[in-house]
């Protein structure tokens, strides 16, 4: 009987070791987790920072007012990826920029569609300079292939360099190459976006290279082109 007391007292014993130290491997485990996330945020601000100062250093380096961080862009569909631009500011005050995205040209002839638009699935605008495939331009009232998410529009200051990220997410098209182009607008009256925020008529209108087409009535400002720029994805 005292042999089996003596067992048992042993065997709680060990038990209580064996749950202290599960606690303990499972704190430093989750320690270890946790740093590994931070040091991982930490990598990514880091990286975030790395290619904004890349930018501007490029814009600053080549005299340009647009540029990206890759020229070309490897894609595989419905996959998202990302790419940085950095666009410089040259006018004499704050000014509403406006970001759009277009698809220009598909290497095979039987792609083209994709660029330009799909008549049959009534995808407009259907424009000989490219079709709209993101961020001005692509509205609920001019359907789009929507291929690009683009922070817009967006106020940079005077001679300050913004850069933004542009994600893309191609889910529509098939694989092949395709030359893309980037036209950056601003106000013509040289009109911040807090000026233009209770104007929905400013910052939906439909782009054509050479400016804007069909302004509406209600709206206070036309676009001028600040600068354009193109790159290439091939998607797999």
């Amino acid at each position: 009987m005292r042999w089996s007391k003596k067992a048992a007292l042993e065997l709680s014993i060990n038990a209580i070791v064996v749950l202290i130290l599960a606690i303990t491997i499972l704190g430093l485990g989750i320690a270890f987790i946790r740093g590994q996330f931070g040091a991982l945020q930490e990598q990514f601000s880091s990286v975030s920072g790395e290619v904004k100062t890349e930018l501007i250093n490029k814009i600053k380096g080549s005299g340009e007012l647009l540029v990206f961080n890759r020229a070309e862009l490897d894609v595989q569909v419905g996959r998202k990826q990302s790419l940085f631009f950095g666009i410089k500011n040259n006018r004499e005050k704050k000014v509403c920029t406006a970001t759009t995205v277009r698809c220009l040209k598909a290497l095979k002839p039987s792609n083209q569609k994709y660029c330009v638009g799909d008549p049959v699935k009534k995808i407009t605008p259907q424009l000989s300079n490219g079709g709209i495939t993101g961020g001005a331009g692509c509205t609920t009232t001019a359907k789009c292939q929507k291929w690009f998410n683009v922070l817009t529009p967006i106020d940079i200051e005077q001679g300050e360099v913004g850069v933004f990220p542009m994600e893309v997410q191609i889910s529509d098209a098939k694989p092949d190459t395709y030359l893309m182009k980037v036209e950056v607008l601003v106000s013509s009256a040289n009109l911040d976006c807090s000026e233009l925020e209770n104007n929905k008529a400013d910052l939906e209108q439909p782009w054509n290279l050479d400016g804007v087409t069909k302004v509406p009535t209600s709206a206070k400002t036309t676009w001028d082109v600040l600068a354009t720029k193109q790159f290439t994805i091939n998607l797999q």
